[in-house]
């Protein structure tokens, strides 16, 4: 009796099939190049911004302030307390982020103010690529003063010769990247051309608390109603809601509550917020009239419902 893989409508099927996974698999191996040749010529895409002067100031009170803002900004809490550089997540398959050396015995060494504008406001290298995932909107228009200051700080950390490695996109993460599901590169969505204005004068009100909070956007989104924050691993929590909203947001805080959550990590209903997701072991060095002019500001957003970024 012939067995039912060697009848010849066995057969049939077995060829059948045997054609579909092979379609499916050349399907899968075409779409994989195509992601990989669309994501790599949009990594390699070159982009010329205005060039802009900056000065770097030497004297001790501007290196003493540069201090507080590369704090408070999140520039040593990416890059390391030495500035050195590390892996900050890794997130793989979406990708691995290891922000730069930018002590000065990295590749910043030898660059100039106008090299610091680009990187910083542009997100944007020397040979024109784009920086990778790093918030530059939090930081586009930084005003020259405090841009320079930290600048003047970091030129002073101990030289570090240390390499962190190149931030690296997985399969997933190019995916992502292609359907604008990761903002990976800040340079793509800039207006580039918008001239940076000088911050509002220093002090507890809206105008200097919208300044400050541009620093807030990376993580709770441009209309600070938190969420996913995009590229983080599944385990990351949401940013929180800092929008006036009543049911999820700061509707309800005192201001002596925002500044204990700010500046201590104090949640409202007790515990304490982990400083791995919110920085606020660095925000304790934001001044009084810092806190109260972001919380003066926050206060002056539309409400919005929690997840809205």
């Amino acid at each position: 009796m012939d067995t039912l893989s060697s009848s010849p409508k066995a057969r049939r099927w077995l060829r059948r099939i045997a054609w579909v996974l092979g379609a499916l698999a050349f399907a899968l191996a075409l779409g994989a190049v195509f992601v990989w040749v669309a994501t790599e010529r949009r990594l390699a895409a070159t982009l010329t911004v205005p060039k802009e002067e900056l000065e770097i100031p030497t004297d001790a009170a501007s290196v003493k302030r540069g201090e507080r803002l590369a704090r408070t900004r999140g520039c040593l809490e990416c890059h390391g307390e030495s500035g050195a550089g590390k892996l900050f997540l890794d997130a793989m398959p979406v990708m691995e982020l290891r922000p730069t050396n930018i002590s000065p015995g990295g590749k910043v060494a030898s660059w100039t103010g106008s090299d610091w504008a680009r990187a910083v406001r542009h997100c944007v290298r020397a040979d024109g690529t784009g920086v990778p995932f790093m918030p530059c909107e939090d930081y586009r228009f930084l005003d020259d003063r405090d841009l320079g200051q930290i600048v003047a700080y970091l030129r002073t950390l101990p030289a570090s010769d240390n390499d962190p490695g190149p931030t690296r996109l997985g399969p997933l993460g190019r995916v992502l990247f292609l359907k604008g599901d990761l903002p990976y590169l800040a340079a793509e969505r800039l207006d580039h051309a918008a001239p940076v204005p000088s911050a509002p004068p220093e002090g507890p009100t809206v105008e200097y608390g919208r300044y400050l909070a541009a620093a807030c956007t990376g993580c709770h989104g441009e209309h600070f109603s938190g969420g996913k924050i995009p590229g983080t691993p599944p385990e990351w929590p949401a940013a929180a809601n800092i929008t006036p909203d009543a049911a999820s947001g700061l509707g309800d805080a005192t201001e002596e509550q925002f500044v204990a959550a700010v500046t201590r990590g104090e949640r409202r209903a007790g515990g304490t917020i982990d400083p791995s997701f919110m920085p606020w072991r660095q925000l304790a060095d934001l001044t009084p009239d810092e806190v109260r002019a972001l919380w003066l500001y926050l206060r002056t957003v539309p409400p919005r419902p929690a997840g809205q970024r």
